[in-house]
């Protein structure tokens, strides 16, 4: 097995050597690839690796599939059967200048986490594994890899740039069982795995969760539920040493139930996340930590807020998790009389009502933008009504005003088009 090369080997301090294009296909360069991949995988909480990290100093590093679908947004499920790729001689040719703090680890710093400074969105030039010369853009998670890689190249460490370090060495780091089955999940996951906690298992699907049985066999050590649409029994719940943490996106006890972004966005509510200790009652359980979520503007579309709050809650959850661990969190029990609730959205939320409040419909465009979509019914020139979804909206001079919409059967467009034409 090809070992990784731990911080005080001086070749992670040296800017790496480029690759002749016509050795790229060479066996020694392919083998190179080959015992990166194999290192690489050796490591469940590994995304990526550089060449200097196996002690080559060439300038290629790889990527995990797995990586790769996370910034597609891709089902959590299919993310392990994606293949790796390669980067040979990687270009920076691109990078927004809006920078946002990520929280890094790495393999050859094991077990130190930090923050660190990068441009949300990259473009690389490079060559693959087959020597052909390929460009790729990149936003979130990926673009954090791509330059931690290519820092990795130029003799950098994340330590170099982090800020709060910690440490957070194996032994509290626990065999985890994540469920969770949408894009709040994901961004919750995302978050947890690079603060070094790679789940054991995934349950991405309601329809596939394991037997008590196969649960047990585990061993886990917790349950992190994060969005997931389906009551875990209290059989279940009480399998894991440490208990079962859901990551809610609601300032709890307000806002329990299925649509809590949709209602704080509605109902013009304050924004947060809650990590509670699951029990047999839907978002009931003792609140182990919380936090208000600053957002501007606010209020925002759905998607851009459940993504907010679903990378703030994973953060939390994995900066209270070592002392959860250790028995240092005390809980703190939820008021009941204080709940309130929400329910499961349908398809007729999504109507604007014109002779409603201008703001109520703006926060109904805003909430129901990822679904069901806000929608109105427009009686044309012709006299005839026509379904048109509204996709964005303002407020102008104290009334309701689409500016961007879909009529029924038709591409999205502005709004003042859509009048010239009905």
């Amino acid at each position: 097995m090809t070992e990784i090369v731990d911080k005080d080997n001086p070749i992670l301090r040296k800017v790496a050597t480029s690759v002749s294009p016509s050795e790229i296909t060479s066996p020694r360069i392919q083998e190179i690839i080959r015992e990166m991949k194999e290192a690489m995988h050796s490591q469940d909480d590994g995304v990526a690796l550089a060449a200097p990290q196996i002690g080559e100093g060439l300038r290629i590093f790889v990527v995990k599939g797995v990586a790769i679908m996370k910034k597609r947004g891709a089902k959590m499920d299919r993310a392990k059967s994606i293949e790796d790729l390669t980067f040979v001689n990687p270009q920076i040719i691109k990078s927004s200048k809006k920078r946002r703090m990520m929280e890094e680890g790495c393999l050859s710093v094991r077990w130190l986490y930090g923050e660190v400074s990068r441009s949300e969105k990259i473009s690389i030039e490079a060559y693959n594994e087959k020597g052909e010369k390929v460009s790729r853009g990149a936003s979130g998670l990926l673009a954090q890899i791509f330059q931690h890689e290519i820092d990795h190249l130029d003799g950098v460490l994340f330590i170099d740039k982090a800020e709060n370090l910690r440490e957070i060495p194996p032994e509290v780091r626990p065999k985890i069982v994540f469920f969770g089955n949408s894009s709040f999940s994901q961004y919750v996951l995302e978050e947890l795995e690079d603060m070094g906690f790679v789940p054991t298992l995934l349950v991405p699907s309601t329809k596939e969760i394991p037997t008590t049985k196969e649960l047990r066999a585990l061993e886990p050590d917790i349950f992190v539920v994060a969005s997931f649409g389906k009551i875990l029994s209290q059989e279940i719940l009480d399998i894991p040493k440490h208990g079962a943490l859901n990551v809610h996106p609601s300032l709890l006890p307000k806002l329990r139930g299925p649509s809590p972004i949709q209602q704080t966005i509605t109902e013009a509510g304050e924004p947060g996340v809650t990590i509670i200790k699951m029990d047999e009652r839907v978002d009931h359980g003792p609140i182990i930590a919380q936090a208000r979520v600053e957002m501007t503007p606010w209020p925002d579309h759905y998607a851009i807020v459940e993504e907010k709050l679903g990378r703030v809650g994973g953060r939390l959850l994995g900066t209270v998790l070592p002392e959860w661990l250790q028995g240092k969190v005390e809980e703190r029990a939820q008021i009941d009389s204080e709940a309130t609730f929400t329910r499961l959205i349908e398809k007729e939320d999504g109507l604007v009502d014109m002779e409603a409040m201008p703001e109520t419909n703006f926060r109904k465009v805003l909430a129901y933008s990822t679904w069901p979509g806000a929608y109105m019914m427009y009686k044309n020139k012709r006299g005839e009504e026509v379904r048109v979804v509204v996709k964005d909206a303002e407020i102008k001079d104290g009334h309701f005003l689409p500016t961007r919409v879909i009529p029924a059967g038709k591409k999205e467009m502005d709004w003042q088009d859509f009048l010239r034409g009905n």
